[in-house]
């Protein structure tokens, strides 16, 4: 409203809601940029039900991603493959796209022996569309056989004493490097490490790489790596979001990336 109203020239996060509103203002324009940014759910390998990699696998399989991009993104967005650091040069491009697959879901589920799963999914509001998409995925999983319950806390809930401890829930993270991202969130006593990731085969490619000064050494390392947290970790990354802000035409100097 303030930007519209003229009080102020730019602003940042336009709500993607909003986007026709600002583009009908011929005084307006909107920067809508490509990046690494991504919002996961967040699964505890360390808890029930999700220390049985087969319910993980299975949730990854209920999750389709290009309709919870359109509905929570409203169609800002690129899809995720269940691995963070897609501008990183060695990120795992080649692994194949998932896809959902509800028939494989609740077979895989059948065989942890977790039919009729009930799980609680915590969500905030901690950036936009996070209580949306949790929204979107309840209405998936039921495709599975899988009752999803939300427990929606404030923003002030979420990040107090439980954070971290959740067994089920989500986050948002901005563009980084996968090694880099690691240290942050994966690695054993890493500050936000939310799904207490811990396997030890790849905590050793991860330590490896990190020492590895040839490149394609390191490169190897890295893709095996991402090749086990894509298969067996505990993130759910359904989509990388655009950043949209907007501004006056009065300002200039904003552009997207050249390689966005």
């Amino acid at each position: 409203n303030a930007l519209l109203g003229g009080q102020v020239e730019a602003i940042t996060n336009l709500p993607a809601a909003q986007i026709a509103a600002v583009e009908s203002n011929s005084g307006l324009r909107v920067l809508n940029s490509k990046t690494g940014a991504w919002q996961p759910f967040t699964m505890r390998v360390d808890r029930a039900p999700f220390d049985d990699v087969r319910v993980r696998q299975a949730f990854r399989l209920i999750v389709d991603r290009q309709q919870m991009i359109d509905q929570v993104l409203s169609g800002h967005g690129q899809l995720g493959n269940d691995l963070y650091a897609r501008y990183d040069p060695m990120y795992a491009s080649d692994l194949p796209q998932r896809e959902q697959d509800l028939e494989q879901a609740k077979s895989l589920l059948a065989k942890a022996g977790r039919s009729g799963l009930k799980v609680e999914l915590v969500t905030a509001p901690v950036f936009g569309g996070a209580v949306e998409g949790a929204q979107v995925f309840a209405q998936q999983a039921k495709g599975a056989g899988v009752d999803v319950k939300l427990r929606k806390v404030d923003s002030g809930t979420f990040y107090g004493d439980n954070y971290l401890q959740w067994i089920f829930s989500q986050d948002f993270w901005y563009t980084n490097y996968y090694l880099v991202q690691a240290a942050q969130a994966t690695l054993p006593g890493a500050p936000y490490n939310e799904t207490h990731w811990s396997d030890p085969n790849w905590i050793d490619l991860v330590e490896r790489a990190r020492g590895e000064v040839d490149d394609s050494r390191r490169e190897e390392l890295l893709h095996e790596a991402q090749r086990i947290e894509y298969e067996q970790g505990g993130y759910i990354v359904w989509s990388f979001s655009n950043q949209i802000d907007a501004f006056s035409r009065k300002v200039t100097g904003f552009e997207t990336s050249a390689n966005a």
